[in-house]
């Protein structure tokens, strides 16, 4: 009798999984191989620079054409694309002549015909390098393929190589010092250092990094210089479609010329033309991704145009059918793809006379009356943008200069439809989100404000086994993140280590952190960083933290009070280009600061009511036990580890903490939760931090939930993902944010919906400073110093309104090809419209119509969405699909400057019978936005895609139409109570009012230097009013004032 086989051990199960997944890595990297070459012409997302590099090359600055080519205001600006085009900044400018030199591509004959990059051969046959990794350094031979625009150092490995397309930074030098010095480099290669930063598609655009030294400074100019200019070049030529003007056409047929040229060296000039196939070929590679048959009818109707004087002196009739292009009917195919049928409809409903072109008078109406801008701010703005498109309408051929008309020529020139087209695609003039004007000014205090948090900000990907890295910070910090988290360990060596303890992650230095913070703080906004530190140093090397955040940060560090015995906060106005830290203090400094608060609060009261009637209870005895900070202060992230019904769990492991680390913890003193009428709990620099699941079993019950939103009215609260993460998935942070939490700390190294949200909060206008204004339900009065009085108060403001919106989907632009796909796969993409809000728990506050309705049963769908709508799928067409989708949105709710649309493209598969299978479905891109930041009208909405990169070409057509704000009174008594009250503020303002009235005229007029009342309340009502934007992009009425 057989018996049973024995089941495999554990390890070896694993053991099999491990190499499958790399068996099927490796067949992925060498099925991508063949064709790699061929298919890629160019980035497709937008490369966020970290200005770490130099960005001359020659001396001169390097045009950052394409995304934003159009919006510029320089008149030669097609004479700067041609300069960048012609290889005149490439690097010619090295010390030392170069032997010899190649282009791109090899473009044409005649040196002013000439268009791509100069790249010396050296290059391209190859140049020795120093290879640097974290097990040991290696002589390799780097090589660049001008053709693919790939550099490899090893052929017989797939991974030893990457595309300059998928290229994220070059540093170079002080910027990449943090590297040299994690690898234990000699300071003295630091001028030849090279760090190479860049995507892997092939892992999910996971960020990798090439570290090398460059024998010579020679070379290092010259392997530098030539990838800038490179991708630089390639990044204009992907993004030619959206460009003004011919220079797109004529590189575009000058390199396919050129690779012709390089096959068949017989090639004569007359032989300078494109079939059917080349140009399809040329489509798939510019990402133009369309049915055949709609790339056959342009390729049809341009080969129909008229010829050129070469045609016809080759003997070639006009309109022949020749089977070929040539480079005019290629001119026209191009310009056929450019043509937007949509905005041609839109087009003759605005305009007289469409042959003429948009007049003033019409351009003016379709801003008010459609975008919704106020053009009587700024007539004189609104009339120059007019003109500068209508600029662009008197250029016709290559031999004519453009020219901009002058304010006296207003009545007489006109917009062309091309024209129009290209105002509507503006980044600048159209853009998709309020845009702030003038100085912003975040003047009250810090716990007012939403703030832009990170959890766990050195980790590049999962919990466990995962990778530290300074460019965590980096990467948070350029996107506007105003708070990151440190989390401190003790190094083997003394010095301090920033790892995922007891996790397998590596580490970095303590000090590599701070440095990179010190450099990238402020250059994406103003206004102070937060370093939140979870401490489990010991006592010594805590003190070598507090030392290299002294010595690191200098002054920016605050490492005391503005202002002695102040009770409120400062502002981020005062804290600008300063860094805070969050940390817990040591028992004696608890105590003391603490004893010093209750102190000042008395001194306050008792000065402004006199006698001992505005005094408070002096706070209990400091006592084992019932102190502020327990003798031993836990300094991991569960400082709320009570499960908030009474019952508490076991202790950790507690560290202490070191008075001259403590003491940096000057306006942001972390506080273990125990109760909120603890002494320490009234504090005005405490704050604390909650698990999600404790914070989310805290508020089942509404009267720990309504202490939660009494507290946060005034002090500093923070929620951070659970442990249980280890994916590093986040939460909906909207359900934080309507209970007044200031920092919802999430991971941002995954693009999931609640960091998609996050970057929605503070997207828009001022908000991209990484501090939001709470919704005024959610803050205090200045006037008033009791917490529970405001909460109160605010309480009974918190009513519910109806926010309605219609949406009308148009179109998408040159959608991206999903990952995998063959390029003769069709893309059959639909839109889902989700809305999200804080008031999600009933369906019957939410209300849509048009569409596909995709909610579930309950209302809900994902991440708390109440409403989920969708178009109808259009196949086969990736390029420009049609949707013309019209939706309404109705939602009830208290917070409605939390309500949030988000946008997701999908491609719907077919199945083998070339019918759509429902439930398969790829997502290829999306856009989140708040809805009281979405600007009106027609707008094209940018993409991005998984890994939460822009994409360069991608856009979303849409119509916007928000509906004023109806408050609902679904409570008599509480709308009762809300107007008693309002009667009762008016009656006393105004007795107050009299009052100083009579004191002035009594006393005369003071001059005690302060800022004039009136001033102050301007400064707050002018910071209350959300919508302050530009002339050209500011609504002539807001929802949400």
């Amino acid at each position: 009798m057989p018996t049973a086989a024995e089941p495999p051990s554990p390890k070896a199960s694993l053991m099999r999984r491990v190499s499958q997944k790399a068996a099927n890595k490796l067949r992925r990297r060498a099925s991508s191989t063949s064709n790699d070459p061929e298919e890629r012409s160019g980035p497709v997302v937008v490369r966020h620079r970290s200005g770490s590099t130099n960005s001359k090359i020659n001396g001169e600055n390097v045009p950052r054409l394409g995304i934003k080519h159009h919006d510029q205001d320089d008149e030669d600006e097609e004479h700067a694309w041609e300069h960048q085009l012609d290889g005149a900044n490439g690097v010619a400018g090295l010390d030392g002549a170069h032997s010899a030199t190649s282009r791109i591509r090899h473009p044409a004959s005649t040196p002013d015909d000439t268009v791509g990059i100069i790249v010396p051969d050296d290059l391209i046959r190859g140049t020795a390098m120093t290879r640097v990794t974290r097990k040991k350094k290696t002589q390799r031979v780097f090589k660049l393929d001008i053709n693919s625009a790939r550099v490899s150092w090893d052929p017989s490995k797939p991974t030893s190589r990457f595309n300059i397309d998928d290229m994220k930074d070059v540093r170079t030098g002080a910027n990449a010092r943090n590297y040299r010095e994690e690898l234990q480099v000699s300071k003295d290669l630091e001028p030849r250092w090279i760090t190479i930063t860049y995507m892997d598609p092939e892992e999910k655009g996971k960020l990798k990094f090439l570290h090398v030294v460059a024998p010579t400074d020679y070379l290092f100019e010259m392997w530098t210089k030539t990838l800038e200019a490179i991708h630089t070049y390639r990044t204009e030529m992907m993004a030619g479609l959206a460009m003004q003007g011919e220079k797109f056409v004529d590189a575009h047929w000058k390199n396919y010329m050129a690779k012709k040229k390089q096959e068949s060296v017989t090639l004569n000039p007359v032989e300078e033309r494109l079939s059917f196939e080349d140009v399809e070929r040329l489509c798939r590679r510019l990402h133009i991704n369309c049915s055949k048959s709609f790339i056959k009818e342009r390729f049809e109707r341009a080969k129909r145009s008229k010829g050129d004087k070469h045609r016809e002196k080759n003997g070639e009739k006009n309109g022949e059918d020749t089977g070929h292009l040539d480079f005019t009917q290629f001119r026209r195919f191009v310009k056929l793809l450019k043509e937007r049928e949509e905005i041609y409809d839109l087009w003759k409903d605005l305009v007289s006379d469409t042959e003429k072109g948009m007049n003033w008078k019409e351009f003016h109406a379709f801003l008010q009356d459609h975008q919704k801008v106020n053009i009587n701010a700024d007539s004189e703005f609104v009339n120059k943008v007019f003109l500068k498109y209508c600029g662009r309408s008197t250029q016709n051929g290559d031999n004519k200069k453009k020219h901009r008309p002058g304010i006296e020529e207003l009545d007489v020139v006109c917009m062309t439809r091309e024209a129009f087209v290209d105002f509507l695609l503006s980044p600048s003039y159209n853009p998709p989100l309020l845009t702030a004007t003038g100085k912003t000014s975040h003047t009250r205090p810090l716990n007012e404000y939403f703030i832009s948090s990170s959890h766990n900000t050195y980790l590049m990907g999962r919990q466990v086994r995962g990778e530290s890295s300074v460019e965590g910070y980096i990467r948070v910090l350029q996107r506007g993140c105003r708070c990151v988290e440190i989390d401190c360990w003790d190094g083997d060596d003394g010095r301090p280590i920033v790892t995922h303890g007891h996790t397998g992650t590596t580490e970095v230095l303590l000090a590599d952190v701070i440095t990179a913070i010190g450099k990238y703080a402020f250059t994406a906004s103003p206004y102070p960083v937060i370093l939140s530190l979870e401490v489990h140093c010991s006592l010594e090397q805590q003190v070598t933290m507090a030392e290299l955040f002294k010595s690191i940060l200098g002054d920016v560090l605050v490492t005391e009070p503005f202002i002695t015995n102040a009770f409120v906060l400062p502002s981020p106005e005062e804290l600008k280009n300063r860094i805070l830290i969050k940390v817990k203090g040591s028992k004696r400094l608890d105590e003391s600061t603490l004893t010093n608060d209750f102190n000042a609060m008395d001194k306050k009261l008792s000065g402004s009511e006199g006698g001992n009637g505005g005094k408070i209870a002096a706070p209990p005895a400091f006592v084992k036990g019932q102190s502020s900070s327990s003798a031993v202060s836990t300094t991991s992230e569960s400082e709320s580890s009570s499960s908030g019904d009474g019952k508490k769990k076991s202790k950790k492991p507690a560290t202490k903490i070191a008075p001259e680390l403590g003491a940096l913890g000057v306006y942001v003193r972390g506080q273990k939760f125990r109760n909120f009428a603890l002494p320490e709990s009234k504090s005005f620099n405490h704050i604390f931090s909650f698990q999600e699941k404790t914070f989310l079993k805290f508020c089942k019950e509404s009267e720990k939930k309504a202490q939660i939103e009494k507290h946060n009215v005034r002090y500093l609260m923070r929620v951070y993902p659970s442990g249980f993460r280890v994916n590093s998935s986040n939460f909906d942070p909207i359900g934080f944010w309507r209970c007044g939490v200031q920092m919802v700390a999430l991971n941002w190294q995954t693009y999931d919906l609640g960091v998609q949200l996050n970057d929605a909060m503070f997207a828009a206008g001022h908000d991209d400073s990484g501090y939001v204004l709470k919704p005024k339900a959610l803050r205090g009065s200045r006037t008033t110093f009791d917490p529970p009085a405001d909460a109160a108060t605010v309480r009974v403001k918190k009513v519910r309104k109806e926010v309605s919106f219609d949406i009308q989907i148009v179109s998408a632009q040159q959608l991206p090809r999903p990952k995998d796909y063959r390029t003769d796969d069709g893309i059959n993409p639909f839109v889902e419209v989700e809305v999200f809000t804080a008031d999600d728990k009933s369906k019957d506050g939410f209300n849509g119509k048009g569409g596909i309705d995709m909610s579930k049963s309950k209302g809900l769908s994902g991440l708390g969405a109440p409403q989920k709508r969708r178009s109808r799928v259009v196949r086969d067409d990736g390029f420009h699909p049609i949707f013309k989708e019209n939706m309404s949105f109705t939602v009830k709710t208290k917070f409605e400057e939390l309500v949030f649309v988000r946008f997701s493209i999908w491609n719907q598969h077919l199945g083998d019978d070339k019918t759509l299978k429902g439930d398969e479905k790829t997502l290829m891109a999306s856009y989140t936005a708040k809805l009281c930041s979405l600007q009106q009208g027609y707008r094209h909405l940018p993409l991005y895609d998984v890994q939460g990169e822009q994409y360069l070409f991608s856009t979303l057509f849409v119509h916007i139409q928000v509906n004023p704000v109806v408050l609902i009174d679904d409570d008599p008594l509480r709308a009762t109570a809300a107007s008693t009250l309002d009667s009762i503020k008016h009656t006393a303002k105004s007795v107050l009012s009299r009052g100083k009235s009579i004191r002035k005229r009594k006393d005369g007029p003071k001059n005690d230097g302060r800022i004039p009342e009136s001033a102050s309340a301007s400064a707050s009502a002018s910071e209350d009013n959300r919508s302050g934007v530009g002339p050209v992009i500011s609504p002539t009425s807001s929802a949400y004032s």
